[in-house]
């Protein structure tokens, strides 16, 4: 199964149409990393995989909770308009099935709804 999609809009608008989708469906979906949000004290830094200063890439990492108390992570990662939306497990421990299923849904949805605009 592939677990990760690209989308041709910028991060945050990924990450946000995501967030959305998966909260109407009635999880909870917690932003637990913004790399925008931690490059704020140092605005100038050069971007250590595109050479830009300031850097212009996005990671997001997003925990979806469902019924059950371990979470699924998706992380959005992008620069300008192209975005990869992909869901992430541990090898050893992997998500209740279920919800990563239903969290790959909406990142399809995700994917369809931003191609669709």
């Amino acid at each position: 199964m592939n677990n990760s999609i690209l989308l041709n809009t910028d991060s945050e608008t990924a990450a946000q149409t995501v967030t959305a989708i998966l909260t109407r469906q009635g999880h909870r979906v917690l932003r637990s990393f913004d790399l925008r949000s931690a490059l704020t004290a140092q605005p100038d830094r050069v971007c250590p995989c595109h050479g830009t200063s300031p850097c212009n890439c996005q990671f997001v990492v997003l925990l979806v909770y469902g019924r059950k108390a371990r979470p699924v992570v998706v992380i959005a990662h992008g620069h300008d308009q192209e975005t990869s939306l992909q869901l992430v497990s541990d090898p050893q421990d992997g998500p209740d099935p279920d919800l990563a299923g239903e969290v790959m849904t909406a990142i399809v949805e995700a994917a369809l709804v931003r191609d669709g605009q």
